[in-house]
Order: C-alpha cells, then sequence, then structure tokens
C-alpha cells in the first residue's frame, strides 16, 4: 500500500473510492467535521460539496491508500480544531482544545474489495508520519475497543500496535470508545 494525502489533483480518486454513497451515509467525513444537525440537514451531495471545498482550499483532511495504484482506503487525519464533534464533545476528554499540534485519526474507511487485507495498520503508520511531517505533536484516535462497535473509527488493537497508548475513556459505556495518543 502506497500512501498519500488527498489534494485537489487526487480528489478524483477520493470519489472513487467513496463511491455514490460518499462513503458511510452519505458522509463524505464530515460526521465529526460538523455539528451532526449540519451534517444530516446538508445529505449527500452537500457533505460532499464541504469536503470537495476543504480540499479545494488546502485544509488537511486525510490519506488515500493505494493497493496497485487503486485507492483502496481512506484516513481521515487533520489537526484536532478541525473536527467540531471532537472539540465539543460532552462524553470525550479533550484538553487543549484550541492546540493545532494534536492531530486526529478520526476515521478509517477500506472499500469493498479490500477489506481483511490488513491495510488499517500500515494506513495508521502513514497518518503518523503525515501528521509528523505537518508539525503534530501529538496524534489522538477514538477507535472502539473492540467489534462490533463503528469499525469507521478502528479498533483499539490496531492502533496499540501502533504506539498509542490508551489516554482516556469514553464516558459513556455503550459505544465503548476509548481515546488513545501518541506523542511525536
Amino acid at each position: 500500500m502506497e500512501a498519500h494525502p488527498v489534494d485537489q489533483a487526487r480528489w478524483e480518486d477520493l470519489v472513487e473510492l467513496f463511491g455514490p454513497s460518499g462513503g458511510t451515509r452519505g458522509c463524505w467525513c464530515m460526521a465529526r467535521r460538523l455539528p451532526a444537525a449540519t451534517v444530516a440537514a446538508n445529505g449527500n451531495a452537500e457533505n460532499r460539496a464541504t469536503l470537495e471545498g476543504f480540499v479545494e482550499a488546502g485544509v488537511p483532511v486525510g490519506l488515500i491508500g493505494y493497493v496497485d495504484e487503486r485507492p483502496a482506503v481512506w484516513c481521515a487525519v487533520a489537526p484536532r480544531t478541525e473536527y467540531y464533534a471532537i472539540v465539543h464533545s460532552r462524553t470525550l476528554p479533550i484538553d487543549e482544545p484550541d492546540d493545532e499540534t494534536i492531530w486526529a485519526i478520526n476515521c478509517l474507511f477500506v472499500k469493498a474489495g479490500y477489506r481483511g487485507r490488513g491495510l488499517t495498520s500500515p494506513m495508521v503508520d502513514a497518518a503518523v508520519e503525515y501528521a509528523r511531517n505537518s508539525g503534530a505533536r501529538i496524534v489522538e484516535a477514538y477507535p472502539v475497543k473492540a467489534l462490533p462497535g463503528d469499525p469507521g473509527r478502528g479498533v483499539l488493537s490496531t492502533f496499540l500496535a501502533a504506539g498509542f497508548t490508551t489516554y482516556a475513556e469514553d464516558r459513556t459505556s455503550a459505544k465503548r470508545n476509548v481515546v488513545v495518543r501518541r506523542s511525536l
């Protein structure tokens, strides 16, 4: 797998990767970047347009992983300040909400046909390096402890294997999320 930051030249690859449904349920990876009500009201087309606007503006949105030169996996990684729902969470213990040197891995999406090939671990490694090269001093993620759960956030064991350590538990036990961090 080879990973590259999404920019205007790679926009069509991201569209191909996400497909007409925008990844998951028309989200276009806006679920944590915007307030939940906004994402729901926007729908698929507006969420796509919003993500494309970020890409056109040069805002960090994430990485595409390629297998045999085809887009296969996505990782949303950007300064945590870019994620409204994370910074304003009532359940996640967020310290230093304005610190742009804390980056967040918010989403992992593997295209059908590429799942089960072990692509999330190298993608997490690529995201950490991208964040490091962009000036991050800490990378956070919010995986589920185990499946079933929201696989789009990743699984705890993947992040622990990548050198992350548990920072905090989600205050709501039903979600079974944990906050993990890796200092750079």
